[in-house]
């Protein structure tokens, strides 16, 4: 009598497997909140009340006010730095979800630092974990080895969440000029990791129309230039920036006003440079010129308002309008050797 072993189903074929990858990315979440700005503000401040009680009851006890602050200071000095702190959680995080990391392909970040505070223990890098791609076509395959009856809502949620944290490590990865394996994973394996998320039903997420134009431009070949664009507010419409050139002039001085605008023309001749970017390049200019008119007209208004009360504010924004204006238009124009 023969015998066999059945074959191993794909990760992701089972419900319990997409149940574990919830439970992964539920976890992660739960890092990133505990060690959040907010929570970690809230902890000193606890701390430092905790560190006032014990003072004022050796105060009580008879010591002076001097020796009984030292003495709280000291007891309470034996706790970890937060950075250390976040760094063995992190390190837990990634070894209790280590089988579900590797079947789908995936890995944690370092420490991604949004903001810094400052207390006691002096300086401490406040920010979160993300996850990346190490194997593209495990990704991949992992999504379309879901059967789409079974990718609920929660599933979905989740999927789309770690789309969003694999662009943003490759978007940060890219205008930092960094050659990193994971964003070499990401694009390579971009068409499949797209085919896996309109399989599970996000064909029409965000992060799957980001990830395909990402595709698509590393493809092309200025993926650079495109993801650079998209940090300036180029790819944004005027109404929709938020804070970009649009509206700088609501908040800005001349410095920044200039320093920004500055930066949108290094992006769009950074453009003109790359001979694969050339409808990009196109778009871009068009699309700085809609943002300049619009900040221009946006300028005439508010100064008939008195915006900002009117005095030194807003001095010289006319003048950096008409350099940017100017510059982009020789940007814009073909150069000698292309006629």
């Amino acid at each position: 009598m023969s015998e066999f072993t059945a074959p191993t189903p794909e990760f992701g074929s089972r419900p319990e497997d997409l149940a574990a990858f919830n439970e992964t990315v539920a976890t992660i979440n739960e890092h990133n909140d505990q060690f959040s700005l907010g929570k970690l503000m809230a902890r000193a401040m606890i701390d430092h009340v905790g560190e006032a009680q014990k003072a004022q009851e050796l105060m009580d006890a008879g010591a002076t006010q001097e020796e009984a602050e030292q003495t709280a200071a000291f007891v309470g000095s034996d706790k970890l730095p937060l950075s250390e702190e976040e760094q063995m959680a992190r390190s837990i995080v990634g070894i209790t979800n280590a089988p579900v990391l590797e079947s789908t392909g995936l890995t944690l970040s370092p420490l991604r630092k949004t903001s810094t505070m400052y207390g006691p223990q002096g300086e401490q890098s406040v920010g979160k974990v993300r996850l990346q791609v190490t194997d593209g076509g495990k990704f991949s395959t992992f999504l379309l080895a879901v059967n789409p009856e079974d990718a609920n809502e929660d599933f979905q949620h989740s999927a789309a969440g770690v789309a969003g944290s694999v662009i943003a490590e490759a978007k940060d990865a890219i205008s930092g000029d960094a050659d990193e394996h994971t964003v070499l994973e990401t694009l390579a394996y971009g068409k499949g990791i797209v085919a896996g998320l309109e399989h599970i039903g996000l064909g029409e997420s965000p992060v799957t129309v980001e990830l395909t134009s990402l595709y698509e431009h590393a493809q092309q070949g200025d993926v650079r230039e495109y993801v650079n664009a998209g940090n300036v507010g180029l790819l944004t419409e005027p109404e929709e920036q938020g804070f970009g050139p649009a509206s700088w002039q609501r908040d800005a001085s001349p410095d920044f006003l200039a320093e920004h605008w500055n930066k949108v023309l290094d992006v769009v001749k950074a453009a003109k440079a790359n001979p694969k970017a050339t409808e990009l390049f196109a778009q871009l200019v068009k699309s700085a010129q809609t943002s300049l008119d619009y900040a221009k007209a946006d300028w005439a208004k508010l100064k008939t308002e008195d915006y900002g009360g009117g005095g030194e504010y807003g001095k010289g924004f006319e003048q950096i309008f008409e350099t940017v204006g100017l510059e982009l238009s020789m940007v814009a124009s073909p150069d000698e050797e292309s006629k």
